[in-house]
């Protein structure tokens, strides 16, 4: 058994909290006394929220390989390094001409991608957008 701000989940895989917790050292009787249970319900865009981080932060994660890959100037005959740059394209061609100089290339074979960095920024901030949204409270529902 637990207490508000103790939360636990009972036999049914629903969170629930009492009221009217024992005082420090008092030993607790589980039989003895009327306490009142709440069942605290899952927010049900809970799991989308979840999905939709899960996407974003997989995008991000690809475009920042993109950015690796390219900075330490690796082998584009490779088929995983071509694979990489073959599905971030996508995601980095929206952000390309944003400025003037899409890429900066130094003496050697890397290659810093300005537009892949700006996709990144980019990127966040319409996940956050989404996910801001998806919090937004639809009411309250009576269960």
């Amino acid at each position: 058994m637990t207490y508000r701000n103790d939360p636990a989940v009972d036999e049914t895989g629903e969170h629930v909290t009492y009221d009217n917790p024992p005082a420090r050292g008092d030993q607790v009787n589980v039989n003895a006394g009327e306490r009142t249970a709440y069942v605290e319900r899952e927010d049900p865009l809970a799991v989308v929220r979840r999905v939709v981080g899960l996407i974003f932060g997989i995008l991000i994660a690809v475009i920042g390989l993109r950015i690796l890959l390219l900075a330490l100037g690796a082998n584009e005959g490779n088929g995983l390094v071509d694979g990489i740059y073959g599905i971030s394209e996508p995601l980095v061609a929206p952000f390309r001409g944003v400025f003037s100089m899409d890429e900066v290339r130094p003496a050697g074979q890397s290659v810093l991608d300005i537009a892949a960095v700006v996709a990144i920024v980019g990127w966040s901030l319409i996940g956050l957008l989404v996910m801001a949204i998806l919090r937004i409270p639809m009411g309250r529902r009576a269960y």
